[in-house]
C-alpha cells in the first residue's frame, strides 16, 4: 500500500471562507457521551486526537436546534444555555487545531420521545410515538430555530455548521412524498416541498452571513420506495447552492430502508457513485461524499474518479484517530481499519450507549486513558493470537514490556480468519494485517506453530502471562450424526468441510447465520452485483430482489429467533438477504436423530419430522479452552495470570469484548497484583 500515489488526497480546498488542507473530513457521529461527567473534557480529548492525527475538518455528533428536534433526552440542544457553555468549552479547546464544525440537528419523526414532531402525523416505522404534524406556523419557526442556532454556534466559536438534511431525519422529511402529506406552501409539490430545506438554508447563511462555511448533508437518494426521483434531488441541490451553501455533503438512505447502506455487506465506496452523480450535474460547489469509505485506495479511487471533491469519514476516525497522518506518511501498513461492523458505534448509540470501536477499544476513552500506565520493565508472555491476545500484546509491547506472542496455528487472528471467509467480512483481514505490522514494529517477539504448555512458559520465565486462548467447538451428541457427512463451522470455514447442495445448520446463532450466508453466497459483494441485488439503479423502488441459492439451507434454533443477539442495526440485513435466497428459519424444536433421509425434528405444532439434507454443519455453541489456565492458575499461582475473550466467557464469539479485556489485563500489568 505504501506505493500509493497519495497527492490528490492532500490538495487544500476551501469551504466558504476556511481552507481545509487535504480532501479528508471526519464527518458527523453521535458520541453519546452528553450526560456523562466531564462531557466537554471527553468530547474535546476525543476530537483532539482525530485534528492531531491529521483530519482538518471534523463535524460534531448532531446539536438540536430546539427541544422537540432532540434525538433522544441525552441530544445537545443550541436553545439551553447549559448545552451552549460546554459546547462553547469544547470549541474554544479545539478552535486552534482545525474547523469545528456543530451539525445542525432536528430528528423529527425519528425522535425518541413523546414532543416529536414531523411534516405530517405519520409514526415512523422504528419508532413507537406518532409525531405531532407542525403547523405552517410552527415550520416557519423551525426554520428559524435552525438559523438562530448557526448563530449561537458561530457565536460560541464554531468556524463552520452542517445542516442535517438527510438520511431521513426532519428537513429529509419535508423533501419526501412519503412523509409529507401535506397541503400548505411546504407540501403537495416537488418544489413546496422543497421550500423547508431551502429556507432553512437561506435562514441559516443570513444569521452567519458571508464566508461563514454552512455544509448542507442532504440526501443523494432515501432508499425508501416513493422517495424522490433523482431530477428532484438534482433541482433541490442546484437551489441549495443558489441559497448559499458552500458544500453539499451527500448522505444516503434513512434509518428505516431496508437496504444497507454502511455494513459490511456494502461494497467499498459503492455509495460514492450517487454522490459522484450529483457532482456531474451540479457543477461549481464542492461534492463530499460519504459510507463505506476506509481505506486510502478507496479515497483515491474516489477522488480520481470525479466522484467527489471532499471524502467524509466517520466511524474509520473510531478506529484510527491518525489515520491522515499515517497516510500522509507512506505508513498506509500501519491503518487501523474500520471494519465496518456497527457492534461498538452504531449499535451503542441506539442503546444510548457511549460509542467506542471494536477494533480500538480506547475510542472515545481518551480522557480516562490520557495515557497507559507505567511499569517496570516485565516479560510478558500471551497466549492466542486472536483480537485479544493481539491488542493485550501490543498494548504490552507499548508500555515497554518485552511481550511473547505464541500461536498455536501457522497466522495470527485466531477466530478472526473464521469470520474474514464470510462474504462481506473479509474487512477483519484489515485488523489481521494491522497487527501483523504493529507487533513486529513494537518488536513482539511472535512465535506462530507453537503449542503453549506448562513447561514451555516456566522455560519462558514470565512475569506475567495473557491467556487468550479462545474458544473450541461444542460438540452434540445427536444419534445416527454419522450417517451423513457433517462438520463443526470450523471446518467448514477454514475449507476443509465441503457441504452438498442440501444443508441443515443446526444452531442458529450469530455463527449459524453467518454459516448460510457463506453457503448461499461465496463471494465478496461488488458494486455492481450489490446494486442489482437492491435495485438501486432504479433509484425510486430500491428493494432487495429474490434470487434462488445455489443450495438449499436450513437454521434450525431448539428455542428463540434464529439472529437472535446479533447486532441491531446489521442483523436485519443479514437476514434479510437469506430470507431473499430462500434459506428456511426453524426454531422452537428438538432434535431427535439423523436417517438416511436427513435430519429428524420434534415440534409442538407438527411432531417428528424429517428434514431433508445431504450434510449437516454443527453451530451449536463454544466452550472456552481454559485447560493451560487452569493448570498454570493452580501450579503457578505465585505469577500474575489474566483469563481473556472467548477462553473467559464463551456465551458468545465477542471481538468488541475481547479486545477490551485485552486493552485492560495489558495495561494492569506491572501496577497491579492479580
Amino acid at each position: 500500500m505504501s506505493s500509493l500515489d497519495i497527492s490528490p488526497i492532500f490538495r487544500p480546498i476551501d469551504i466558504g471562507a476556511e481552507t481545509i488542507p487535504n480532501r479528508i473530513i471526519m464527518g458527523s457521529m453521535h458520541l453519546g457521551l452528553e450526560g456523562m461527567p466531564k462531557t466537554a473534557d471527553r468530547m474535546a480529548a476525543f476530537y483532539g486526537k482525530r485534528f492531531e492525527g491529521g483530519v482538518g475538518l471534523i463535524t460534531t455528533g448532531g446539536i438540536s436546534v430546539n427541544a422537540e428536534g432532540k434525538g433522544s433526552n441525552i441530544f445537545f440542544d443550541f436553545q439551553k444555555e447549559e448545552d451552549c457553555q460546554e459546547l462553547e468549552k469544547v470549541a474554544s479547546i479545539l478552535k486552534p487545531m482545525g474547523i469545528f464544525c456543530a451539525q445542525l440537528f432536528h430528528a423529527g419523526r425519528y425522535a425518541y420521545h413523546r414532543e416529536l414532531v414531523g411534516p405530517s402525523a405519520l409514526r415512523a416505522p422504528i419508532n413507537r410515538f406518532i409525531p405531532k404534524e407542525l403547523s405552517t406556523e410552527d415550520a416557519w419557526r423551525t426554520i428559524r430555530d435552525f438559523g438562530s442556532s448557526a448563530l449561537r454556534a458561530k457565536q460560541v466559536g464554531f468556524r463552520a455548521v452542517e445542516v442535517m438534511a438527510s438520511e431521513g431525519y426532519l428537513v429529509n422529511q419535508f423533501f419526501s412524498e412519503v412523509t409529507n402529506k401535506r397541503s400548505d406552501e411546504f407540501g403537495g409539490s416537488p418544489e413546496n416541498r422543497r421550500r423547508f430545506a431551502i429556507e432553512t438554508m437561506k435562514e441559516v447563511r443570513k444569521q452567519v452571513g458571508p464566508g461563514y462555511p454552512v455544509i448542507v448533508r442532504m440526501s443523494g437518494i432515501d432508499l425508501i420506495p416513493g422517495n424522490p426521483t433523482f431530477e428532484e434531488v438534482i433541482s433541490l441541490a442546484k437551489e441549495l447552492k443558489e441559497a448559499g451553501a458552500d458544500a453539499l455533503n451527500i448522505g444516503i438512505g434513512w434509518h428505516e430502508s431496508r437496504i444497507p447502506t454502511i455494513s459490511q455487506l456494502v461494497p467499498r465506496g459503492a455509495w460514492a457513485k450517487i454522490a459522484g452523480k450529483i457532482k456531474a450535474s451540479v457543477p461549481g460547489i464542492p461534492i463530499i461524499a460519504s459510507n463505506r469509505i476506509n481505506m486510502p485506495e478507496t479515497i483515491i479511487q474516489v477522488l480520481n474518479a470525479g466522484e467527489a471533491d471532499i471524502v467524509s469519514m466517520a466511524r474509520p476516525f473510531l478506529a484510527d484517530a491518525e489515520i491522515v497522518n499515517k497516510i500522509k506518511e507512506n505508513q498506509t501498513e500501519r491503518v487501523n481499519t474500520c471494519v465496518a461492523c456497527n457492534q461498538a458505534c452504531l449499535d451503542h448509540t441506539f442503546k444510548e450507549e457511549m460509542v467506542s470501536c471494536l477494533v480500538n477499544p480506547s475510542a472515545n476513552r481518551e480522557l480516562d486513558w490520557k495515557s497507559l500506565p507505567q511499569a517496570k520493565r516485565q516479560r510478558v508472555v500471551v497466549v492466542g493470537s486472536g483480537p485479544g491476545g493481539m491488542e493485550s500484546a501490543r498494548v504490552a509491547a507499548l508500555r515497554g514490556h518485552e511481550v511473547i506472542l505464541l500461536e498455536a496455528s501457522g497466522k495470527l487472528g485466531g477466530q478472526l480468519n473464521l469470520a474474514a471467509a464470510i462474504p462481506g467480512k473479509f474487512e477483519f483481514f484489515e485488523t489481521i494485517r494491522y497487527f501483523q505490522n504493529e507487533l513486529p514494529r513494537l518488536k513482539v517477539d511472535i512465535r506462530l506453530n507453537t503449542k503453549a504448555d506448562l513447561k514451555m512458559l516456566d522455560d519462558l520465565k514470565p512475569d506475567a502471562v495473557i491467556f487468550a486462548t479462545g474458544v473450541l467447538p461444542r460438540n452434540l451428541n445427536l444419534p445416527g450424526l454419522e450417517k451423513k457427512p457433517h462438520a463443526s463451522y470450523v471446518e467448514f470455514l477454514n475449507g476443509t468441510f465441503k457441504p452438498g447442495s442440501k444443508v441443515a445448520i443446526i444452531g442458529g446463532g450469530g455463527i449459524g447465520v453467518d454459516v448460510a450466508h457463506k453457503l448461499t453466497e461465496e463471494k465478496d459483494p461488488d458494486i455492481p452485483t450489490y446494486f442489482e441485488k437492491y435495485n438501486v439503479n432504479s433509484y425510486t423502488q430500491a428493494v432487495i430482489q429474490p434470487e434462488t441459492a445455489h443450495r438449499k439451507v436450513s437454521i434450525l434454533r431448539r428455542n428463540g429467533k434464529v439472529g437472535a443477539g446479533l447486532g441491531a442495526t446489521t442483523s436485519w440485513a443479514l437476514l434479510q438477504e437469506l430470507q431473499s435466497k430462500g434459506v428456511d428459519f426453524l426454531s422452537s424444536l428438538t432434535y431427535k436423530e439423523v436417517n438416511d433421509q436427513g435430519l429428524v425434528i420434534e415440534t409442538k405444532k407438527e411432531g417428528a419430522k424429517t428434514l431433508e439434507c445431504d450434510s449437516i454443519i454443527l453451530c451449536a455453541g463454544q466452550t472456552s479452552d481454559t485447560s493451560l489456565y487452569d493448570i498454570f492458575n493452580k501450579e503457578r499461582s505465585n505469577i500474575p495470570s489474566y483469563l481473556i475473550g472467548g477462553a473467559k466467557d464463551a456465551s458468545g464469539i465477542d471481538a468488541k469484548r475481547a479486545m477490551l479485556e485485552g486493552y485492560l489485563a495489558a495495561s494492569k500489568i506491572g501496577t497491579e497484583q492479580n
